[in-house]
């Protein structure tokens, strides 16, 4: 696939210093010569058996399939590796083939830690003197890796220059390689850098792909019909593509989408990039107007870099594999999904293809399979994941403040009822009597859910010149005036209607916090909850007394901000008694969700709310109080609330 120079097609390159081309002259040379020798190949490989643990297993994920539904999933398991890691992999062949040169010290970046650990181990195996660059930003939420390599002997250098994250790393190597090319050997990363770097790694790690395919065709009989990686770099990737490119199986890059499309909210490179030169190939690049780099944002390090290497610049263009990006929460979802299902802690980089992988599986039939390049353990990333990410903080601050002390109470109001003035007012009441958060109705004209008090104020809402822009405009201004979460419950049509997009970015413009919509499923969330994530709102998914176990944790790994109980089958409105069903129901809500529950629909006494507060985390109070506003009670509406916040105390 490769030519002159290491191009593939117009990717690639060597776009260095010239005191740097004697020395890939040199590599290229010596990489020739080792890959021809049956004593090099033969040691690497007893390595690679013996020291790294290869062959790593495929997997079958049963609860992860049976959880997801339709097609069976497969993790390659690359976590198995000496290191944790599939960068075991390059380093071994790079530290061998540094020793046949007579260079006595290899340099390394590293952003996750995994890389520099295992060049780092494989220097302490050949005796060779190791210094990895990290950067600054990298080394503080990478502790364990830092002291892991310092265990080894390896020098760690923190990289305080430019966004001190991994192309800082990088760009430090170089300079290091071009003072000391002489005695010195850069054992880069990835796939990136000028030729012969990505060939080399390309090769070095393409054994994933050659076990791979034949643990698949051991197990099905046939090839699966997608593969998923990871894409930072993209080493593990290439390394797993390499013997499907063209074969048949749909193969997948899954990017940094971080919390944005904007420039620092992500590491798309190719999915939002422009053609570029960084670090020696002409590849894929995220630039501004004069070609600067731009900063990226990733919640993995690893995934956190704005170039990538020039092969998959060239798949993409020729259309043989398709990338796309998963966001900071979708990755940290998956990577405790993963966990829960199977025991098995991904690294965050490689739980951005396990997110991936989830979507696109339930997409397919239970006879088809794919294949998922589990490329590293998450170890490193206990503490981030402990921390989650930070959307508006609002809701989960709420429900941390509760913490077991109390029950939230979260009221609702039709907007725009009896007109924008009005329902301005009447949220103030439910405020001030004490409501923890507030829904903003948006009246829709066809209501399936809602009862004849929401049914009766929508529809006077909407003659009073309710528009889904005057709703938005209403929630910016209650958010003037509360530091309290804020929501939008809408039907969604009306959201579809507006755009997925659009909506989510100009909710979050007007402070709301999240968005609850009662006629969408988990199934069909996807497309909206990409861009609730990218927006930084939460997102709210129903389930019901008849949903499964299996549907719970569906429906939960789909709820940022809370999962919505309803009490009972039926529309909203009062009813007389808590549903008997409704205790078993909740308690299995919490054994399988792994969100905040809240409950709604039918609690109209502070009776009601103080038997459901017991066994969740929140209540939803809705058409007992839109019934004072129909009857014109505006000031009733403030002390009825006070009655159901003291029930929860």
């Amino acid at each position: 696939m490769t030519g002159e120079r290491g191009y593939c097609g117009e990717f690639g390159g060597q776009f260095v210093p010239e005191p740097l081309m004697w020395a890939l002259a040199e590599l290229e040379e010596a990489y020739s010569d080792a890959i021809a020798s049956p004593e090099f190949v033969e040691r690497l490989d007893r390595l690679r058996r013996e020291y790294a643990g290869r062959p790593t297993p495929l997997y079958l994920a049963e609860n992860m399939t049976r959880k997801v539904g339709g097609a069976r999933i497969y993790l390659k398991r690359e976590d198995l590796c000496h290191t944790g890691s599939h960068k075991i992999n390059n380093t071994l062949g790079q530290c061998l083939l540094a020793s046949r040169m007579g260079k006595r010290r290899v340099i390394a970046e590293t952003g996750a830690g995994q890389h520099g650990v295992a060049c780092a181990t494989a220097a302490a195996l050949m005796d060779l003197e190791c210094a990895v660059y990290m950067g600054e930003v990298d080394i503080a939420r990478q502790e364990s890796n830092v002291f892991r390599m310092e265990l080894l002997g390896a020098e760690v250098i923190p990289v305080s220059t430019g966004s001190r994250t991994l192309k800082d790393a990088i760009n430090e190597s170089l300079r290091d390689w071009v003072t000391n090319v002489i005695s010195t050997h850069y054992c880069i990363g990835s796939v990136v850098g000028p030729h012969p770097f990505p060939v080399m790694v390309s090769e070095f790690q393409s054994v994933i792909g050659r076990e791979a395919e034949q643990q698949a065709l051991a197990a099905e009989g046939r090839l699966p019909g997608k593969v998923v990686a990871c894409v930072g770099g993209g080493s593990n990737a290439i390394g797993i593509f390499r013997p499907f490119i063209g074969q048949g199986p749909e193969l997948i890059g899954v990017e940094a989408g971080g919390i944005g499309d904007g420039a620092g909210e992500h590491g798309g490179t190719l999915c939002l990039g422009e053609v570029g030169v960084l670090h020696g190939a002409r590849s894929y690049l995220l630039q501004d107007g004069d070609g600067q780099v731009n900063e990226t944002h990733s919640i993995s390090a690893g995934l956190d870099y704005p170039g990538v290497g020039p092969e998959h610049s060239y798949l993409k263009e020729s259309g043989l594999v398709s990338y796309t990006t998963i966001s900071d929460r979708e990755a940290l979802e998956a990577a405790r999904f993963l966990t829960r299902s199977e025991g098995i802690l991904p690294a965050l980089e490689s739980a951005h293809a396990v997110a991936c992988a989830m979507e696109v599986a339930g997409e397919m039939s239970a006879d088809e399979y794919i294949m998922v390049c589990l490329s590293g353990r998450g170890d490193k990333d206990i503490d981030i994941i402990r921390g989650g990410v930070e959307v508006s903080g609002r809701l989960s601050s709420m429900f941390e403040e509760m913490n077991g002390k109390r029950v939230a109470l979260i009221t609702y109001a039709t907007g725009f009822f009896p007109d924008r003035e009005g329902s301005a007012v009447i949220i103030r009441a439910m405020l001030d009597g004490g409501a923890d958060a507030v829904e903003i109705g948006l009246p829709f004209s066809d209501p399936v859910m809602d009862g004849p008090v929401i049914q009766e104020t929508s529809g006077a809402a909407l003659q009073a010149g309710s528009t889904t822009a005057g709703i938005l405009d209403l929630a910016s201004t209650v958010r003037g005036s509360t530091d309290k979460p804020v929501m939008i419950m809408s039907y969604y049509n009306p959201v579809f209607h507006y755009g997925l997009a659009s909506f989510a970015s100009d909710a979050m413009a007007a402070g709301v916090d999240g968005v609850v919509i009662p006629d969408l499923p988990a199934e069909e969330m996807g497309p909206w909850k990409r861009e609730c994530d990218a927006a930084g709102l939460e997102t709210v998914a129903f389930c019901a007394v008849t949903t499964s176990d299996e549907r719970i944790e569906l429906i939960s790994r789909m709820s940022t901000g809370f999962m919505y109980c309803i009490s009972t089958l039926g529309t909203t409105g009062a009813r007389e008694r808590v549903p008997d069903e409704l205790p078993r129901f909740l308690g299995r809500a919490r054994d399988h969700a792994s969100c905040p529950i809240v409950v709604g629909v039918g609690i109209s006494t502070p009776g009601q709310c103080r038997e459901v507060g017991a066994l969740a985390h929140g209540v939803i109070v809705g058409s007992a109080l839109m019934r004072l506003a129909l009857n014109g009670d505006t000031a009733g509406i403030s002390s009825a609330v006070r009655r159901f916040a003291e029930s929860l105390r």
